[in-house]
């Protein structure tokens, strides 16, 4: 059995569920060195040395090793050179700093996205959470190549793109199946909103649709859930006051149980967001049988029956609140496919991939880097 180290920066959220899982899952012996959920620029800038430092406690040899978006790889292996000098290095990437989306008026810090371009340069996998992300990530490289005094170099681009390749996130829904509940067939639908309430996954959208219809006195109920977040908008506690009896739930889930149960009682979630690698609040709310629209971008389409992209699928705000009348005033798709959908991220799918994928990692150290 092949022994793998797994370095993370930032262990928390997404990341370190997405960690907790391939180790439960995963066909490998796994050993984790990392730092806890923080500041996410404070982890980019100071992580690689934080982590060097303490290497010692990653006792015995290593197969492979794999590192997150967050890492300063070059950095990472140059303070503990020689150590993984024969050792394969795969880079995942959850997100990229090129095209996360930044707030209004502030502009592109190429320091952070030059960290996730050396980090990938210097691996020997790179590997995405979607194929969107993949294509995502090359395109803004060769983007900003076609712009003066940059400081990227062609043959590192395709390089890059060459040895990389597309690994799911694998997601928990077990527990999600287990808490399965019958849905109220009476009365109107509910809408669920589950994702934190920042200008990123554009709540202000989300209010001015929702407050529209309910202004139209279409019938519908309201849970807002998600982490609030840093900064969150507004726009939410706007959506509370003006729709009153209509929300049934304010506020982040503090319980699995509690976020299950209102997985349960929703009928339709819907995300207005500005990005998304990936989407693992969507998956899970397909997975208790919602119904998703979203962005006809992005990872979505990957995420939505390909059937169903015509009527679940939104390019401007105008479509959104559309389709979202058609579903609450009209019959829903049926849920069996939403979570026959939600059903490919699985762990028993995305397990497998991920051993095929670090046995052929632990392979390459037959072969020196470079």
């Amino acid at each position: 059995m092949a022994r793998g180290l797994f370095v993370e920066p930032f262990y928390g959220g997404s990341h370190r569920a997405f960690l907790d899982g391939l180790e439960r899952h995963g066909e490998h012996e796994f050993e984790l060195l990392t730092l806890p959920e923080g500041e996410w620029r404070r982890r980019m800038r100071r992580g690689a040395q934080e982590l060097a430092a303490r290497v010692d406690e990653a006792k015995g040899r290593f197969d492979f090793v794999v590192v997150s978006d967050m890492l300063d790889l070059p950095v990472f292996l140059a303070l503990t050179r020689p150590r993984f000098e024969q050792v394969p290095v795969m880079a995942y990437f959850h997100e990229n700093q090129f095209t996360y989306p930044r707030l209004r008026g502030t502009k592109f810090n190429s320091w952070f996205g030059q960290v996730n371009y050396l980090t990938a340069l210097a691996a020997d996998v790179v590997a995405f959470n979607s194929a969107f992300h993949r294509e995502d990530f090359v395109g803004a490289l060769r983007t900003l190549a076609g712009q003066p005094n940059n400081w990227l170099v062609p043959e590192a681009i395709e390089s890059i793109e060459r040895k990389s390749t597309v690994l799911p996130v694998g997601v928990e829904l077990g527990w999600i199946g287990e808490l399965a509940r019958e849905r109220v067939e009476d009365g109107p639908r509910t809408i669920l909103w589950n994702h934190r309430w920042e200008f990123d996954k554009a709540p202000e959208m989300f209010a001015r649709v929702v407050c529209g219809l309910a202004e139209e006195a279409v019938p519908f109920r309201l849970i807002i859930a998600g982490e609030p977040g840093d900064n969150p908008s507004e726009a939410m506690w706007r959506v509370r006051d003006a729709l009153g009896e209509r929300v049934v739930h304010f506020g982040y889930a503090e319980s699995r149980g509690m976020y299950g149960r209102l997985l349960w009682e929703s009928d339709i979630v819907i995300s207005t967001t500005r990005h998304e690698f990936f989407g693992v609040g969507m998956v899970e709310a397909m997975a208790a049988g919602c119904v998703p629209i979203a962005p006809r971008r992005y990872n979505y389409p990957a995420l939505v029956p390909e059937d169903l992209h015509e009527q679940l699928l939104f390019e401007t705000e105008e479509e959104l609140t559309d389709r979202l009348r058609v579903l609450l005033r009209g019959p829903l798709p049926d849920q069996r496919l939403m979570m026959d959908a939600a059903a490919r991220y699985g762990w028993d799918r995305v397990g497998p991939e991920w051993a095929e994928a670090l046995d052929a990692l632990a392979g390459r150290q037959e072969t020196p880097r470079g």
